[in-house]
């Protein structure tokens, strides 16, 4: 595929990533908060967790919130709402917990609140099949998963493949094909 048609292709599907992204906030123009907490939503649905992350077919997916911040709020919004055939559960971890340890969580958000803590947190859910997203550009350099910044007036993501990889998480092409390196 020529690089024209690539970079065309590109913003043909991160375009329709940012429409999805705003239909989950039917009220007025979403804020950037909304538009990031829509993008962890559909993240959830182009990514494979192995058997072994659910006990049943009709186990919920879980995501965690830990720290606080605009973006944790708006993700609190779409709990109940259905991703890959299960219902999302959100659940807020409490500000004094020190460990991740008998926690269930499929998707862990980490709040801006929570960057110096986001080391700890990692290191924590070392090769556990948790998708790991973050609000800052550093996030994936650091060993996180999924960097959520903004450049140019526009929410990007980046993605570290190899830590998805290292805890048997696959990533669908399309959502590869939208990621980002931040300059």
């Amino acid at each position: 595929m020529g690089h024209r048609q690539l970079t065309v292709s590109r913003g043909i599907l991160l375009g329709l990533l940012s429409f999805l992204s705003l239909s989950l906030f039917a009220r007025g123009e979403p804020g950037e908060e909304q538009v990031k907490a829509a993008f962890v939503y559909n993240f959830a649905k182009f990514v494979e967790w192995p058997e072994s992350a659910f006990e049943s077919k009709e186990d919920p997916m879980v995501l965690c919130i830990a720290g606080k911040d605009k973006v944790g709020a708006a993700l609190q919004l779409l709990e109940q709402r259905a991703v890959q055939g299960r219902p999302l559960h959100v659940n807020v971890l409490p500000a004094n917990r020190d460990s991740l340890k008998n926690v269930l969580c499929h998707i862990l958000f980490i709040a801006s609140s929570e960057e110096q803590r986001q080391q700890d947190l990692l290191a924590e859910l070392e090769n556990a099949p948790v998708l790991t997203v973050a609000d800052n550009i550093e996030f994936v350099k650091q060993g996180g998963m999924i960097s959520l910044y903004v450049e140019a007036q526009r929410v990007q993501f980046s993605i570290n493949q190899n830590a998805t990889h290292n805890n048997g998480l696959k990533l669908s092409a399309r959502m590869l094909q939208l990621a980002r390196m931040p300059r």
